[in-house]
């Protein structure tokens, strides 16, 4: 449960090594994605933007996720540079510890569910919304013209 709205999840771990076809037929199956990196790992986090633009061609919904952040001794990656690639590839970001929060995890899996539908759920209609709003801007400007100041 999302929000009081029932989500069915098939979870994908796909390994980094894997082929370009393999992670092209992931990314056509998958909604979501969390590209996961550790932050001890430089090789990892190099990774992300190959496959972010993989990701582009068919799929928006990216959540940017550091792993290992109660290791800061063997620290590779600074917050600052997964920031700053979040940034760039326009997607959230979380840094956390799979080994100490479990809640975190929780989180940055819900945030990227939340986005999946969020794009989605379908737009409104955009004609009925502009006839929507120009009918009461229309009751507006009458109601204001019939006030006496």
């Amino acid at each position: 449960m999302v929000d009081q709205e029932t989500v069915d999840l098939e979870i994908l771990d796909l390994p980094c090594k894997s082929s370009v076809a393999s992670i092209e037929s992931s990314i056509r199956w998958a909604d979501g994605f969390l590209l996961l990196y550790s932050i001890t790992q430089r090789s990892g986090f190099l990774e992300i933007p190959r496959l972010k633009t993989l990701i582009d061609k068919t799929k928006e919904s990216l959540v940017l996720v550091a792993n290992k952040a109660d290791l800061e001794v063997g620290r590779k990656v600074t917050t600052e540079e997964g920031q700053r690639l979040a940034k760039d590839l326009g997607c959230g970001f979380r840094e956390l510890s799979v080994a100490e929060a479990v809640l975190s995890v929780e989180a940055a899996i819900f945030q990227l569910i939340r986005l999946t539908l969020d794009q989605q759920r379908p737009l409104p209609d955009r004609r009925s919304y502009m006839l929507t709003v120009r009918h009461a801007l229309t009751r507006k400007l009458t109601r204001s013209k019939t006030m006496q100041w």
